[in-house]
């Protein structure tokens, strides 16, 4: 469209009567943003903060969808493994036996667990199979714990025993017969993650002793962990809360440029997690850092607005007049970042995976409330509250590397030497980005440190069982004489 055009001149004029009647009424409109902010407000008790596993899941995947068919009669992936690893000896002692027994039945009385996938040396499932000289076969437990005495020759025959049945040596005892496991599977909709994580830990508190190494790990003690540092990310928000108000103390110096982008910043944030109560979803702890970003923008928009008006103020003294310039010139901009803020969150839902479906749905719809609660309200604020006593705008650090900034890249000169320079660091980091190791090629949880006891446990579990992740083979029939033959 040609700018000259009349249709361009009617746009604009429709858009600055636009602007005009927004400032002529304020208080009406920041009463409407109130109510709906009340509305908002009285919907966060209903926000819920856990973890859900099938969140973490592609559930349209065919592997997912035969996960979900078998994981009542076979188990699900809410494996927890304990390894009981002896420093001394191997595990054939009394003391030893005794130890992984009642390890063995404190992760059966776990909440949650099916006790008939509860596997373990001592475990009532593993039972030593032979075949008699009349040709029934027989079948005992390898352990009973009533025999708590076994002699010398006793605990010989039992290695004996375990070393012949693959069943066992290898998937439960490691070669060197140093350490054993016991694993179970949780009921996926009886996981409580709190709970579990609690016994594990009072279990290995227990029964650790000196020369023995309680190692656990599985999916659930994962998020039993991310739940144990909650506090900690609530103690890094608030910190990191502090430390964005100091800034804004550094930057402005003024109650206006302190209070006014902190007020936008709370209404956004009632928003949005009163959007995240309306859809009924659940706040991760895993996704905390997303909502935390969408806030930060929302300073960021604010601080912009302050910083205009008081720019508007040097060569003005109508504080109304200086707030509506402000809207006029930053609104529009302000929404075409705030919009594409929202398309990128959006994207998120492209994938199959339920967690980022979720986010993007109300991630994307509190980034765009950022134009109601901040870029309309804050002006709109500015031009009811009274005029600033003092407007001078002082130089600090930040301003002078705004300016200095501005002036590298003022010019025709320099503005195409920036840009070339942003293309060899987007070419660079495309060549980088290129040599990213996508999933998880070490045992534990990236979102751990390598060090974390939940990565230790891992990594020693999965060096004594290679090959400790399990590949099913489902073979079903639907008639008599049929088959057939699918991997999980």
């Amino acid at each position: 469209m040609d700018k000259r055009s009349a249709r361009a001149h009617r746009a604009t004029h429709w858009l600055h009567d636009f602007d005009q009647k927004l400032f002529n009424h304020p208080k009406l409109i920041l009463s409407l943003i109130l109510a709906a902010t009340l509305f908002f407000a009285a919907q966060i008790p209903g926000v819920r903060m856990y973890s859900d596993f099938a969140d973490l899941l592609p559930q349209s995947h065919p592997y997912i969808e035969l996960h979900n068919e078998i994981k009542e009669s076979f188990g699900g992936a809410n494996v927890i493994i304990v390894g009981v690893e002896f420093e001394d000896g191997d595990i054939f002692s009394n003391e030893a036996l005794a130890r992984i027994h009642r390890i063995t039945r404190a992760v059966d009385a776990l909440p949650g667990v099916d006790h008939n996938l509860v596997s373990s040396l001592t475990h009532r499932n593993s039972r030593k199979v032979w075949l008699t000289p009349e040709g029934n076969v027989n079948s005992e437990p390898y352990y009973n714990p009533e025999h708590r005495g076994l002699a010398a020759e006793d605990l010989d025959q039992l290695r004996k025993d375990v070393v012949a049945d693959p069943r066992v040596y290898g998937p439960l005892v490691s070669p060197d017969r140093r350490m054993a496991v016991v694993k179970a599977q949780l009921i996926e909709g009886q996981l409580d993650y709190a709970a579990t994580f609690a016994q594990l830990q009072a279990m290995r508190a227990q029964e650790s002793a000196e020369g023995v190494k309680i190692h656990v790990t599985g999916q659930p003690v994962l998020v039993g962990w991310a739940y144990q540092y909650l506090d900690q990310i609530l103690e890094i928000f608030l910190f990191t809360a502090l430390i964005m108000l100091a800034l804004l103390i550094f930057y402005f110096r003024r109650a206006y440029g302190i209070l006014v982008p902190l007020a936008g910043v709370l209404v956004s944030s009632i928003w949005g997690i009163g959007i995240i109560s309306l859809f009924g979803y659940n706040l991760d702890p895993l996704s905390l850092v997303i909502p935390f970003l969408i806030s930060a923008r929302a300073m960021s928009h604010g601080i912009q607005l302050v910083e205009r008006y008081y720019l508007e103020l040097q060569s003005r003294n109508d504080h109304h007049l200086a707030a509506r310039l402000t809207f006029e010139n930053l609104f529009r901009p302000g929404s075409l970042g705030v919009v594409s803020d929202a398309i990128g969150l959006l994207l998120l839902a492209i994938g199959s995976i339920p967690l980022n479906t979720k986010l993007a749905h109300y991630a994307s719809i509190w980034a765009l409330s950022i134009i109601v609660t901040v870029l309309l309200a804050v002006p709109l604020l500015l031009s009811i509250l009274p005029k600033p006593g003092n407007t001078t705008i002082r130089h600090n650090l930040f301003r002078r590397v705004g300016y200095l900034s501005a002036d590298l890249i003022s010019g025709e000169r320099a503005a195409k030497r920036a840009l070339l320079l942003a293309l060899l660091v987007l070419g660079g980091g495309g060549y980088f980005a290129s040599r990213v190791v996508i999933g998880e090629s070490e045992p534990g949880s990236p979102i751990l440190y390598q060090d974390h006891d939940y990565n230790l446990s891992s990594r020693a579990v999965n060096d004594s069982f290679p090959g400790s992740e399990e590949l099913y083979i489902v073979a079903e029939t639907a008639q008599k004489g049929a088959s057939s033959v699918r991997m999980c």
